[in-house]
């Protein structure tokens, strides 16, 4: 017997030679679908997941052939499955050579309908997750231009009558490695030839892209001028949208200026990385040559619009650098899907048109809670690391390095989530945090109310004189726990500030009556600056709702040190809570990273700068 990679590679033998390796068991394996049971998916039991390159990040339907694929699942059993005796059953279809039964072991053999064998028996928990494949190379197994589908499911007490499973299944197509030369829809760079060893590659601006767009790892791409993915239509079906694809390893330079990548409203962008193979957006300057520390603004960079609430009063805005309209009007779809972005760094971006037209590094314009943003670095723009206008978009594993406005901004009524966030003011920044509801009408109602888990806020000495750790203004609400933050301010203004009148009475009357939608709880602050919350309302001040939250208090947060956002043991000896919302990482500690050991920004971010 086998392991599941030895047993690939010998289908894949048997695929090249055109000699079926395993022999089908029954007629059922040439269907698309086993048969497991003729009932299917139980009520109540969800099952997901899918192809990743990037440990679950994302999920792809196309995996490049050079890139290692985990083939995974989650099933969420049926409650009352829920603490019985269950067994584990996943099946996997390759076209041309049948269908496969998982053993116990990562043993495969011949899928018999009659006789469904399961990889595991265990008591069944909550949540249960099946690795199917793991660290599959197409082009290492000759599986190239397949698609692979993934069955899993799982029946109680020994009875395989109850077995519920994946109707539809999971599909991962191992893509054909690229052809040399630049890929459809761009043009070679004759002028520049090649950079860093690859072939330059032109990607058309002004007028939008309205094909798909791949981005193939075997070339460096180039625009000057803001590029459109989609036509900005309103309401695009999800099918319909244009879609830009970007493969691990990409590498894009931007000419400089107000030069920017726009995903539109009727755009999705699908920027995949890994860990060992980040995409990077950058400036076509970045040729090694730069001051990491000191390099701002040099282009435009990214903005993804999307058709989500905004709580301005027609339900859309403008984008700012004449990126588009964004928002969805009176209509809005707040689970709308702009794509993936995961495993990417933007450096040197940003760009301030006016003092109230400026291009942040990543601009989230009215996104809605479909899209992914997952393992993202947003280093030294020249205004904010990441601003959410609006919408119900969520963001994970977050590192905001040097920028020079504010790390995280919002406004116009953002509702979305986030977990897992660096902020390291090195150098000039503002804000770790500036938060708005909406500058114009501060009671516009939906309320800017995010919820904000494990951030790490580092200050800087070298912050503008008015910077703080937080800015609470324009009405906003927020629920902030799990929160460090260190480092060092000498601002003249204070480390958290509550400013507007309306931002104080939305959330409470008193400070007895705290209504819970503006919270710092579970949060270690650096002495100093816990000493310096200020901002008076009409009834309570700053100081006193700061006094007032729950396992928040000033004193030594010991981060690993200088450009170390690593806890020490004070901070993680701290009190935790993590929101119970299926979004956030159950963690048990505050802070952004737990040690050095489990630091999450590892091999995959820009760190030059620190040296």
């Amino acid at each position: 017997m086998k392991s599941m990679r030895t047993t690939m590679s010998a289908i894949a033998r048997g695929v090249a030679l055109g000699v079926a390796t395993m022999a089908a068991t029954s007629a059922a394996q040439a269907a698309d679908q086993p048969a497991l049971a003729s009932t299917g998916p139980k009520s109540g039991a969800v099952f997901t997941g899918g192809a990743t390159i990037n440990g679950g990040a994302s999920y792809l339907a196309t995996v490049p052939a050079a890139d290692a694929v985990d083939l995974v699942a989650s099933i969420k059993p049926a409650s009352s499955d829920v603490g019985q005796t269950g067994s584990l059953v996943a099946v996997l279809d390759i076209p041309g050579l049948g269908q496969y039964n998982l053993l116990s072991g990562g043993i495969w053999v011949p899928f018999d309908p009659a006789n469904v064998m399961p990889f595991a028996t265990k008591t069944l928990g909550a949540t249960e997750s099946v690795t199917i494949l793991d660290d599959l190379v197409g082009s290492d197994t000759n599986l190239t231009g397949l698609t692979l589908t993934a069955y899993v499911g799982y029946y109680t007490g020994g009875d395989l009558s109850t077995l519920t499973y994946t109707s539809g299944g999971a599909k991962v197509t191992i893509s054909e490695a690229p052809a040399a030369g630049c890929p459809a829809g761009t043009t070679a760079n004759t002028a520049v030839g090649t950079f860093e060893g690859k072939q330059v590659c032109d990607i058309p601006s002004g007028s939008p892209i309205t094909t798909d767009l791949h981005l193939t790892a075997n070339n460096i791409y180039f625009f000057n001028g803001t590029v459109f993915i989609g036509d900005n239509t309103v309401h695009t079906a999800d099918a319909n949208k244009v879609k830009l694809t970007i493969d691990a390893g990409t590498k894009i330079l931007s000419e400089g200026s107000q030069s920017a990548l726009v995903i539109s409203r009727a755009g999705k962008i699908y920027a995949n990385g890994t860990a060992a193979k980040p995409i990077i957006m950058t400036s076509a300057q970045d040729d090694g040559s730069l001051d990491a520390a000191n390099a701002r603004g040099l282009w435009g960079g990214l903005t993804i619009s999307g058709s989500a609430q905004l709580n301005s009063q027609s339900g859309f805005a403008d984008g700012e650098g004449s990126t588009g309209e964004y928002g969805g009007g009176s209509n809005p779809n707040n689970a709308d899907s702009s794509g993936a972005l995961t495993y990417v760094q933007i450096k040197y971006a940003g760009f301030p048109i006016t003092q109230d037209d400026e291009l942040n590094t990543l601009a989230l314009q009215g996104v809605g809670s479909g899209t992914i943003i997952d393992y993202v670095q947003a280093h030294n723009g020249a205004d904010d690391g990441i601003e959410f206008y609006g919408g119900a978009v969520n963001a994970k594993h977050l590192v905001l390095s040097g920028n020079d406005d504010d790390a995280v901004d919002w406004t116009l009524g953002w509702s979305g989530k986030l977990q897992h966030v660096i902020v390291d003011q090195t150098t000039s920044g503002d804000n770790c945090i500036e938060a708005d509801n909406l500058s114009s009408n501060p009671t516009a109602t939906p309320r800017s109310i995010p919820t904000v888990s494990n951030l790490t806020c580092i200050l800087s000495d070298g912050m503008k004189s008015n910077g703080h750790a937080f800015e609470l203004k324009a009405g906003t609400g927020g629920n902030l726990s799990n929160i460090v933050i260190g480092g060092t301010l000498d601002s003249s203004e204070g480390c958290i500030i509550i400013a507007n009148e309306d931002t104080f009475t939305q959330s409470g009357a008193s400070i007895a009556s705290l209504n819970g939608t503006l919270t710092l709880e579970n949060t270690l602050v650096t002495s100093a600056c816990a000493a310096a919350v200020n901002g008076d309302g009409p009834a309570w001040t700053a100081a006193q709702w700061f006094a007032a939250q729950t396992s928040t208090a000033g004193g030594n947060v010991d981060l690993g040190g200088p450009y170390s956002w690593a806890n020490g043991s004070t901070i993680n000896a701290a009190a935790h809570s993590i929101p119970s919302d299926s979004f956030f990482d159950q963690v048990d500690y505050i802070g952004a990273v737990k040690d050095e050991s489990s630091d999450w920004t590892e091999g995959w971010t820009f760190t030059a700068y620190k040296q």
